[in-house]
């Protein structure tokens, strides 16, 4: 009898162990998101099924006769033969299409212009196809083989990314301008009028509770402020400063079965909010939560939004925080009384629009309490803000003090050394005692002590959810720019970021925030080529795998 109900025990085991590896929804409490990537990185994340979409924008070019050095366009010269800098003087109709070309005699010096991609060695190679509507002269550069061309369609096998991909156009008919063009891979030929995005991406993103939405708005740059200068599906390309249209952003949460994350221009009017909200009421599947925030990092001098937030706060009030005597502190606190305002009036106008499905959040630098505290008080702007957030978000990042200068020494050593540095390296991740550090334990403990500890505490005294609007491993420099210079400390660190021990790392790290008390997690970033300013992403290409892309899905499924 005992045999029997240890057989019978093993059984309910082994098909519950089953039901967490096939799970696409987290386990209660292990809720997991991401940020996607920058949109100059959309040719290695490769979202759509068009290509075109991210493509670079329209490049102006002017002819040069390179064997008789002398121009054949007035003005034209060798230098800027291929690109003369007049994007902005192409005329183009409100979804960003070009309506004609200047002619010679005209003053802009180009003559035609192209769309151009970046492409990183994971491009889509193979057969592709063009189509357009309208008359215009149009050809396909690059390591390419054109395989058939007629007016409105061009057939093409990409060799390899060697060359960037290029559409040259040089004449344009104005009465039936060149419009609607899409560059397919022939792999997607059957889905692509339905499918707006690659089934390998979205197979990634299904994994995920949530995506944090901040990067495809390019919130840090944009000038985005009324709702008839945002970027709609019809827009040429999605890779301009209005950033991504929101239609978009909210299929690609409908079809992932994931709740979105929006970080809101930090220059919109209300009336973009309404709008912006109602668009995703209309659009959004009924049980997904909208988490929303203002902006992204109002208090780092990094971005716009900080200073813009900064003179708005000494408008209205002038004398406030004078008590402080730094002038840079005294700023940075201006600025989160601002941030505080304007979030609070967002956020009355999405709970208008969407009710309890609205998630408010704001954030701050997770190392500094203080900002917490301002932003949930906001003195200068009335008092009790707290009352209209729902969470407060931070970036547990671990790992950044590993480069910082004073630990710079140790770790071109360990970069010299191969495999032995790595594994130094991790050492040094999970228990700490080789670099100079303000918190016993390693990196992971680090992150949790400093970024995560003080700040539940002051969710738990307001009433807030705390959430990680990034987080994940920042083994990049921090004392200045974030970039790498030297080519071994760059290889230790994008070698460590595919190392099998970086999936313990992950592991460790999300179980001690989930312990400590923290709820969702946006990872920085999805799916992105790595470079010496880049190593944040869990993929760098979609439908693969790497160790922390494992170790966060099993994280999720409660593993």
């Amino acid at each position: 009898m005992k045999l029997s109900i240890k057989l019978l025990s093993s059984t309910l085991l082994a098909s519950l162990v089953l039901s967490l590896s096939t799970a696409t929804q987290a386990a209660p409490g292990n809720r997991l998101g991401y940020n996607t990537s920058g949109l100059h990185h959309l040719a290695s994340s490769n979202p759509f099924t068009d290509i075109f979409k991210i493509s670079r924008g329209w490049i102006t070019s002017c002819e040069f006769n390179w064997q008789q050095n002398r121009p054949i366009d007035p003005g034209c010269t060798k230098k800027t033969s291929f690109n003369t800098k007049e994007s902005d003087q192409v005329p183009v109709d409100r979804n960003g299409w070009p309506t004609r070309l200047p002619a010679r005699a005209e003053r802009p010096i180009y003559t035609s212009i192209n769309a151009i991609w970046d492409m990183p060695d994971n491009f889509p190679v193979g057969k592709h196809f063009v189509t357009y509507e309208g008359d215009a002269d149009i050809k396909v550069h690059g390591d390419v083989e054109v395989t058939r061309q007629i007016p409105g369609r061009i057939d093409f096998n990409l060799r390899s990314a060697k060359r960037n991909l290029r559409l040259h156009i040089t004449r344009i008919n104005p009465r039936n301008y060149i419009r609607n063009i899409k560059v397919i891979p022939q792999k997607y030929a059957s889905i692509y009028t339905r499918q707006t995005f690659n089934p390998e991406y979205l197979k990634t993103s299904r994994n995920f509770n949530s995506i944090r939405f901040m990067p495809w708005q390019n919130t840090k740059l944009t000038k985005l402020a009324e709702w008839h200068q945002r970027a709609t599906p019809q827009s040429a390309f999605y890779n301009h400063n209005a950033g991504m249209p929101v239609e978009t952003m909210v299929d690609l949460a409908n079809q992932s079965q994931a709740d979105p994350w929006f970080s809101m221009p930090h220059l919109a009017s209300d009336d973009f909010y309404r709008k912006f909200a109602q668009t995703v009421k209309a659009r959004l599947n009924g049980r997904h939560k909208v988490y929303v925030e203002n902006s992204n990092e109002i208090w780092n001098s990094m971005y716009p939004a900080t200073h813009d937030a900064t003179r708005k706060a000494l408008k209205l009030w002038p004398r406030g925080k004078l008590d402080i005597k730094n002038v840079g502190t005294r700023r940075l606190f201006l600025a989160l009384n601002y941030n505080a305002k304007r979030s609070r009036e967002m956020c009355r106008i999405f709970k208008q629009v969407l009710g309890n499905r609205a998630v408010c959040v704001v954030s701050a630098y997770g190392s500094a309490p203080k900002m917490a505290e301002e932003l949930m008080t906001c003195p200068l702007a009335g008092g009790d803000c707290y009352k209209s957030f729902d969470a407060y978000a931070v970036a547990p990042y671990f790992g950044d003090y590993i480069a910082r200068i004073e630990n710079r020494p140790l770790v071109k050593r360990w970069a010299a050394s191969g495999s032995n540095g790595v594994n130094q390296l991790f050492r040094e991740i999970m228990n700490g005692g080789l670099a100079k550090d303000n918190y016993p334990g390693g990196a992971i403990e680090n992150a949790i002590q400093d970024r995560v500890v003080k700040n539940v505490a002051i969710t738990k005294k307001y009433g807030v959810q705390l959430l990680a609007y990034e987080g994940g491993q920042h083994l990049l420099r921090v004392d200045g720019q974030h970039r790498i210079k030297d080519p071994r400390v760059f290889s230790l660190f994008a070698n460590a970021n595919k190392n099998p021990q970086m999936g313990n790392a992950y592991t460790k790290y999300l179980r001690a925030w989930n312990r400590a008390g923290g709820g969702m997690l946006m990872h920085f970033n999805g799916i992105a080529a790595i470079d010496d300013r880049n190593y944040f992403p869990m993929l760098e290409k979609a439908g693969t795998t790497s160790p922390k892309y494992n170790a966060m899905i099993n994280y999720i499924r409660g593993r």
